[in-house]
């Protein structure tokens, strides 16, 4: 394999640059090679950013001078510790249950910051035939544990079914989750979307955040796992949270079936995609 110049080098750095200002964020070298679409390694990248007009490694985040330096980024990181904190006892919780097979965070507080007022996004990998059951225990716990206020499970899939849509943001999403939980569901969703290395030939999943388990359930848990009365609980709560949902979406990103329930309303994805590309745009 070719290896690349410096030039080349910073157009794949100018690239990842790019996407992280559309979240206000700064990357570490690290964090530089973990999302470069090209396979590199540390030192490339550091001879590059040498030998650039324009980049430079301050703090030990690298920055453009074509971006504005957020000045509220190292807060932005302190508020996402805060978050995961105040989320973790929940999260225990969760990571306990034998019918959750992966526990990751996801989102901003997964790249290491969140807003005063965000949430703690969750991806939570089920057995088949419990998607509906555990999401229904997830917004219990949101809803009615003193530190779950901050819980977000807006996406529970069934570990039958993993496969995700092929893009740069999937890719990127995926690389930068912080699993807490692997009882081969995390691996499953890795091996079913094998596509991801080809986009970031330099990431790798990430270490497993260890977490205390805790088996606070709520009582009525203990009647969702009766085998025969589960599974009819199951079929109805699905069925009729289906209908629910997709009534009330607006969202083409939403997906509400049997074995997922990806709640993303917001259209989170076309929106970054859409300033994505004219942050492309402006650098070419």
């Amino acid at each position: 394999m070719r290896s690349m110049s410096s030039e080349e080098t910073e157009e794949a750095i100018d690239e990842v640059l790019a996407w992280s200002s559309i979240f206000n964020h700064h990357m570490t070298i690290e964090g530089v090679l973990r999302n470069l679409r090209v396979k590199s390694s540390i030192n490339a990248l550091l001879q590059a950013i040498e030998k650039s007009p324009h980049l430079s490694i301050v703090n030990d985040v690298v920055l453009s001078e074509k971006y504005t330096i957020n000045s509220n980024f190292k807060h932005s990181q302190e508020i996402a510790k805060e978050h995961l904190d105040e989320t973790k006892s929940v999260l225990s919780i969760l990571s306990s249950c034998t019918q959750i097979t992966g526990l990751a965070i996801t989102g901003s507080v997964a790249a290491g910051m969140n807003a005063e007022d965000g949430d703690v996004d969750v991806l939570i990998i089920t057995k088949p035939g419990w998607v509906w059951r555990v999401r229904a225990l997830a917004i219990y716990l949101a809803h009615k544990h003193p530190n779950g206020g901050l819980l977000c499970p807006n996406m529970v899939m069934s570990q039958d079914s993993l496969e995700f849509e092929k893009s740069i943001y999937g890719a990127r999403e995926m690389m930068q989750i912080i699993p807490i939980k692997d009882s081969n569901g995390i691996s499953e969703l890795y091996s079913k979307n094998t596509w991801v290395n080809k986009v970031l030939p330099n990431a790798s999943k990430k270490k497993l955040l260890d977490l205390p388990q805790k088996r606070d359930y709520p009582r009525w848990w203990k009647i969702m796992k009766i085998p025969i009365l589960g599974s009819i609980i199951e079929n109805w709560e699905s069925s009729r949270r289906i209908k629910e949902l997709n009534a009330s979406s607006k969202s083409k990103e939403a997906v509400y079936s049997k074995s997922v329930c990806r709640g993303h309303e917001n259209s989170h994805k076309t929106r970054i995609e859409s300033e994505y590309n004219s942050a492309l745009e402006a650098i070419s």
